[in-house]
């Protein structure tokens, strides 16, 4: 068990993780028998080739600019003729060769690069991560059994919402305890204001200091908005944990950035905090609730889950080691510190943190690949390392508490047997890997929700529908009648888009690559792939 989440990632894993991702990448040049040196020579004199075309290219246009300048002093000409157009032509020739060579060598070194290049998976960080953490598992997919089992006996939330698609995901399980990252694409409709705008312009006489009548143009530029609808779209990733601690309780915390906060901000913030909970205690105290402010008014006020739902779990859940883990994690600027929301309900668990937001949940095999060995190794361990940080914080809040550590009961439901292999939350994901080509309306021109049904499965082979919602944009003008100084009304032309709505279905078939071999794929997922025939 991880008993101090930040202190054991500063002095355990941080160098242990970089340790494993670096016996992973020399057992793989090693299988893959590439000559590192002989890369670095190839890609060295490649390199060499590419700084000479930059400094000919530099040196043509400059003798380019000094004929141009002699053509213009007639008498420079026959100059000219005999020395600058023959160092120009000489240039070509350097920088013919030059790109010839660097092209050739650039091929070289793909070649020598390719056996490597091919090794890497998909897979590979989080085989990483679990020789790092053994008790922390990933699933090949989620699978129907597994979304089922969170469902029936850990209260994770699954219903279809319409406005909302899951987009990436990745699942598995500690120490038996089911998580599902999930990065969701979510949709609303709100309103957009359009602006425009129109110069008027008008003759007025008027009588002058002299006392005679004269004129004068007066322009004014007219201001016009409307109101429409539009949609809105964004993404989220979170984590979802799985644990039996606290069936009954839920509380929610939002990030503060806490470690943002010197020494003397953080008391001053912890005495203010103490003030308000001893009001909600009083309170609580007249109207009879169970809500009793803990004694470690540091954890109390920097975690700041006051709205929990039973005062008795939430004491059972954080003992006094757990409140001095979150404090430290809230506080430590090792990590990301106070980054991240924290929804409980009932027995899941939801991290939110902002440092995961906008971040690929699975290092792709493409993250590493390149002509250069040195290039490839560092991207391999400098990715893998940010990767596994990301990741490692995620969990850090939920591993705070010892008691999420355990492993679950197994007085659970039993999870029936159903035909359905990939559950609906898989489906959307790989779905959403496809081309909108395939799998929207044609006149698309916005982001696409997708969401899947099941049709039926045979050989390991799932046939889903998958209907495509999205908009078309109409490009509009609004007439809106605007005074003005003139004392006329003007129409004033407003561009807005108009949104209309589309909806395309179609079915695929998903399974397993191995079973795929003489499909047409549309795309892939780790070891699943998606295609239109069966």
């Amino acid at each position: 068990m991880i008993y101090n989440p930040l202190e054991e990632y500063e002095n355990k894993f941080k160098d242990l993780h970089l340790a494993k991702a670096t016996e992973f990448f020399e057992n793989l040049v090693k299988l893959s028998g590439v000559n590192p040196e002989e890369n670095r020579k190839t890609v060295r004199q490649h390199n060499e080739y590419k700084d000479n075309l930059k400094k000919f290219k530099k040196k043509l246009n400059l003798w380019r600019f000094l004929r141009v300048l002699m053509i213009i002093t007639l008498v420079l000409i026959p100059l000219v003729i005999l020395k600058i157009t023959p160092k120009i032509k000489a240039l070509r020739e350097d920088i013919n060769l030059s790109e010839q060579k660097a092209a050739e060598l650039l091929a070289s070194a793909h070649r020598q690069m390719a056996p490597l290049n091919r090794l890497f998976t998909d897979r590979d960080a989080l085989k990483i991560i679990e020789s790092t953490i053994p008790m922390l598992t990933f699933a090949p997919y989620f699978s129907t059994e597994q979304e089922a089992n969170m469902v029936m006996n850990y209260d994770f939330f699954n219903r279809v919402i319409p406005q909302q698609t899951t987009v990436d995901l990745l699942s598995g399980n500690y120490n038996e305890n089911p998580f599902l990252f999930e990065k969701r694409l979510t949709h609303r409709m709100g309103v957009e204001t359009y602006h425009g705008y129109k110069t008027i312009q008008w003759t007025e006489t008027y009588r002058g200091s002299d006392g005679e009548i004269h004129t004068r143009t007066e322009t004014q530029r007219l201001h016009a908005s409307v109101t429409k609808p539009k949609p809105f779209y964004s993404t989220q990733v979170l984590l979802n944990y799985c644990a039996q601690g606290g069936p009954e309780l839920s509380f929610s915390r939002d990030a503060s950035h806490l470690e943002r906060k010197s020494e003397k901000e953080l008391e001053r913030h912890v005495k203010k905090g103490e003030k308000k909970l001893k009001k909600m205690t009083d309170k609580a105290i007249k109207e009879n609730r169970d809500f009793v402010s803990m004694s470690n008014s540091d954890f109390e006020v920097m975690f700041d889950a006051l709205n929990r739902t039973n005062e008795v779990q939430y004491r059972t859940l954080f003992t006094p080691l757990a409140q001095t883990n979150m404090v430290d994690l809230l506080i430590s600027r090792t990590g990301y510190g106070d980054d991240f929301d924290f929804i409980k309900k009932n027995r899941t668990n939801i991290i939110i943190s902002k440092h995961s937001q906008g971040r690929a949940l699975n290092l792709l095999a493409s993250s590493y690949t390149s002509y250069s060995f040195d290039t490839i190794k560092e991207l391999f361990i400098s990715k893998n390392t940010s990767f596994f940080k990301a990741v490692y914080f995620d969990f850090a809040p939920l591993w705070a508490i010892p008691i999420y550590q355990e492993r679950p009961v197994h007085s659970l439901k039993p999870i029936p047997d159903y035909a359905q292999t990939y559950s609906h939350k898989e489906c959307e994901s790989i779905a959403n890997k496809v081309p909108n080509e395939y799998i929207a309306h044609p006149r698309t021109q916005t982001p696409v929700i997708l969401k899947t049904s099941f049709v039926g499965s045979q050989q390991s082979i799932d046939e889903i529908c998958v209907t495509a919602s999205s908009y078309d944009i109409i490009k509009r003008i609004a007439l809106i009648p605007v005074y003005g100084d003139d004392g006329k009304w003007h129409d004033v032309p407003v561009p807005w888009d108009e949104y209309i709505p589309l909806e395309e279905e179609n079915n695929f078939f998903i399974c397993a690559a191995e079973l795929a071999y003489d499909k047409a794929v549309l795309a892939r997922k780790n070891n699943l792939c998606i295609f239109k025939n069966s």
